[in-house]
């Protein structure tokens, strides 16, 4: 996030849509070549910081696949993560832990948003 200069305000899904930001998407790419330490990392890196929207397309194009199965997998994470607390949140006793009912319902809120953004990226292939 920071090589590129996003915040987390810049890495959003739509809540009741569960659309995705071009800049979750160019997070992931850039994470991937980064990993890779593929050869193309520069050029996406300055295609994002300069703005360069068609060159970063031609990346995004050609990466594709490798993008779309690392967010799935990120998307899955999250969903086990947040039923794995939810789980853990219902455990407790609600007289010792009164807040556990605003979390479960928080936790519920994000899962709603995950599984919209794993329906997108379902669709996707």
């Amino acid at each position: 996030m920071q090589d590129l200069k996003l915040g987390f305000k810049d890495l959003l899904f739509a809540t009741q849509t569960g659309d995705i930001a071009p800049q979750v998407w160019d997070l992931f790419l850039y994470k991937l070549l980064k990993d890779a330490n593929d050869p193309n990392l520069p050029a996406f890196f300055e295609a994002c910081t300069s703005g360069n929207e068609g060159a970063k397309q031609e990346f995004h194009g050609q990466y594709f696949p490798y993008t779309l199965n690392s967010l799935r997998e990120h998307v899955d994470n999250i969903i086990q993560t947040v039923d794995s607390l939810s789980m853990k949140a219902n455990s407790y006793n609600l007289s010792t832990h009164p807040r556990v009912p605003a979390i479960v319902a928080h936790n519920n809120l994000v899962k709603e948003t995950f599984l919209r953004v794993k329906n997108q990226l379902d669709a996707m292939g």
